[in-house]
């Protein structure tokens, strides 16, 4: 979603409480889904969650969770399926003037709010889950949504992956912190066709500290679910990164961390 990448998420304070007593209730009250699901949104439950969370309507939310509800829709199924499709349905609607910036920055507020308190039913869920790995996640400097990140690192908690989150760190923070913690695999995400440069940057300094035996991962909005084989390693190549993918299972399991969460389990 490159024409929403300038937006500053985190410079609007949220303190949406009808969408986190709407997060409540779907953890607590709808069912729970295992993995990390895939498949094609419904059109019309879409719209639904799309006027949502572009209205903050209480009633229209009533009526998403009462929609879950009958057709057995997991908190996991929306995060996985439907986040992504409102996330670009918003980004569209800016790009054709159909939202003003305030409105698409409070929409994806109200998502970051959502995906916030998923999140923490998941950690939670996982919190007994040790030894499965630890990834390093990184926000490139130039990247200023937070939303592709936050979905790639509940997912992988999910999984069972403990992952350190670093937002707009530069080289140094990286070298830094690499010195002093350790990690299976280092993941970015990227947006951004700018922010091409910075990344290879940054890869090469985790090359520097780490080594070739680091695995490191590309994904995030520039790498499309659809994009050629031909695309995917032109980015890789273009960053110096071993693989590039929008698929967090494809990146665990080239990164060995798919089979040790499969182990631990």
């Amino acid at each position: 979603m490159q024409a929403l990448d300038h937006l500053r998420l985190d410079a609007l304070p949220v303190s949406d409480l009808v969408f986190r007593q709407f997060a409540c209730r779907v953890v607590s009250e709808l069912a729970r889904s295992a993995g990390i699901h895939s498949g094609r949104a419904e059109e019309s439950f879409l719209d639904m969650l799309m006027a949502a969370t572009r209205s903050g309507d209480p009633a229209m939310l009533s009526q998403v969770h009462d929609e879950m509800r009958r057709r057995r829709i997991s908190a996991e199924q929306v995060t996985d399926i439907y986040f992504p499709c409102v996330i670009e349905a918003i980004g569209n609607a800016w790009h054709n003037a159909e939202l003003n910036i305030l409105e698409a920055t409070v929409a994806l507020s109200r998502l970051q709010v959502l995906l916030r308190e998923f999140g923490h039913a998941w950690l939670s869920d996982r919190a007994a889950n040790g030894g499965t790995g630890c990834v390093l996640l990184i926000l490139p400097p130039g990247e200023q949504h937070c939303l592709g990140a936050m979905l790639a690192a509940n997912q992988l908690r999910r999984l069972g992956v403990s992952v350190r989150v670093e937002l707009l760190a530069d080289a140094g923070a990286i070298r830094d912190l690499m010195s002093r913690k350790r990690f299976n695999a280092v993941f970015l995400s990227v947006s951004n066709h700018d922010a091409i440069a910075t990344s290879a940057g940054l890869v090469k300094c985790i090359r520097d500290a780490a080594g070739r035996r680091m695995p490191v991962v590309i994904g995030g909005g520039i790498v499309a679910r659809d994009a050629p084989e031909s695309r995917m390693q032109r980015i890789a190549n273009m960053t110096g990164a071993d693989l590039a993918t929008s698929d967090v299972r494809v990146a665990l399991d080239f990164c060995g961390l798919q089979k040790l969460r499969l182990a631990a389990e």
